[in-house]
């Protein structure tokens, strides 16, 4: 996969488009996905089986600050053992994503997105459900270690695209049908969270989603609503 005809500016691209990437990993509050960092050339792309029922690890962010800082004023009480005791027990445990924990993974099909030095080119590895999604001719045998071949990546070298193009690509082949909005929120997450986390997880959110509307993709005019209502505090709870 390594290219010796390296194209000006390409390594810049690159970074910037595992940058993205990294931003896009600090966002929650998806329907149809979740996306969680690895390392600073690796992200998973955990797209949900079931989008009615989002798994219980999306509850709240990973390593959210806030979390932390509202435990510690808590200290600051009379009874903050006890307190602090029940807010770590109410607390999610973190989705793990080792490549284990992928493999056993029921509820989401999950792909690596990765922007390895190496290949000056991003690439996406399936990590689950290969069976399902992988067609293979009679006398083929499954690579699980083949990339999977999407439009998006194809034309990296030569178009301007951006994770989020990617993503879409991922969550409309990974669904059967695919959804009317591969972006599409979950509101409840966002009633469940702080008003503290909402306020932050709301502004990240509405640049996301400024972006992806940019991009005038099929589901653009679903995703100004969205935009609509996210501006509106008074509409986060659920209709």
């Amino acid at each position: 996969m390594a290219d010796d005809g390296v194209v000006p500016g390409e390594m810049t691209r690159l970074n910037q488009f595992m940058a993205d990437c990294m931003s896009v990993g600090a966002l929650r509050g998806f329907k149809h996905f979740s996306v969680y960092i690895r390392s600073r050339e690796e992200i998973i792309l955990r797209v949900f089986k079931d989008p009615s029922s989002t798994p219980r690890s999306d509850l709240a962010p990973i390593c959210s600050s806030t979390v932390y800082e509202h435990l510690s004023r808590v200290h600051a009480i009379e009874e903050s053992k006890h307190t602090i005791s029940s807010a770590k027990n109410r607390m999610e445990k973190p989705f793990d994503i080792s490549n284990r924990s992928l493999e056993a993974d029921s509820e989401g099909i999950n792909f690596l997105i990765a922007g390895y030095q190496r290949y000056r080119c991003p690439y996406v590895w399936l990590r689950t459900d290969h069976e399902r999604l992988v067609q293979l001719d009679a006398d083929e045998e499954l690579d699980k270690d083949a990339p999977v071949e999407l439009n998006t990546i194809n034309c990296w070298r030569n178009y301007d695209i951006r994770p989020w193009d990617v993503i879409v690509e991922i969550v409309c082949y990974a669904l059967d049908p695919w959804p009317e909005n591969p972006f599409a929120i979950d509101y409840e997450y966002f009633d469940r969270i702080t008003m503290e986390e909402r306020v932050v997880a709301t502004g990240a959110m509405l640049e996301f989603l400024r972006r992806a509307y940019l991009r005038r993709y099929f589901c653009s005019e679903i995703l100004l609503e969205d935009i609509k209502r996210l501006q509106l505090p008074t509409e986060l709870s659920v209709s």
